[in-house]
């Protein structure tokens, strides 16, 4: 009896573009030096702190075919977040001082670099990243140069840096994907000033985001 050749599945097309949203978990990490300006630079105080927020957003992207296993692409994203962190200083001389840092919208344009098996896609992903960054100075008590008690000045940078990271990517519909993902962003050191306090903060900021998404592809 000849025996039939069963026909072979075709593999995953990860080819194409595709869009979708992201959930998920953000961590701000950094360091905020206050320096007095009235004269020079003069630090005055350095310290660090560490918030958390959940994160949500959305990607586009590209992905082409290389070889039946290796997939390049690339992709952007905007995420919204509400990281917010508060610090006081208080000196017998000029009084009490807080400072009061958000950073609410963040977003990257990276390649990605990913071997497929099938249906499951692992990838390597780096580029640009960039950050909305807000602090609010208010003298609270006493006097600090200009600024006396119930002054507030705010000032504002987007900051500018470059993000790295992995992920796990399946296919489980010919045109819909969910994803598990890891992202560090180092964001740089902004610089924000107050004239009426006369100061300024340097502030170092890095990133880590862990999120799940999910692509629609277009295309067969």
């Amino acid at each position: 009896m000849p025996i039939k050749a069963l026909p072979i599945a075709p593999a995953y097309d990860w080819s194409g573009f595709y869009i979708g949203g992201n959930i998920g978990g953000v961590w701000d990490h950094r360091t905020v030096t206050t320096n007095n300006i009235a004269n020079g630079v003069v630090p005055l105080s350095t310290g660090s702190g560490n918030i958390s927020s959940v994160t949500g957003g959305g990607q586009i992207g590209f992905n082409y075919v290389v070889s039946p296993n290796w997939i390049i692409g690339v992709e952007a994203d905007v995420s919204g977040a509400a990281l917010d962190g508060t610090g006081a200083i208080t000196s017998t001389r000029t009084g009490t001082n807080q400072h009061h840092n958000t950073l609410d919208v963040f977003g990257t344009a990276r390649g990605r670099v990913g071997y497929a098996i099938d249906n499951v896609l692992l990838y390597g992903t780096g580029g640009f990243a960039w950050g909305d960054e807000k602090i609010t100075r208010t003298q609270l008590t006493g006097t600090f140069a200009n600024a006396t008690a119930g002054v507030a000045e705010t000032a504002t940078q987007t900051g500018l840096g470059w993000a790295a990271g992995a992920g796990i990517e399946w296919g489980f519909a010919p045109n819909w994907t969910t994803r598990a993902e890891y992202l560090h962003l180092d964001l740089g050191t902004q610089s924000f000033t107050f004239p009426l306090a006369q100061q300024r903060n340097d502030a170092k900021v890095e990133l880590d985001a862990v999120r799940a998404g999910v692509n629609y592809k277009f295309g067969p």
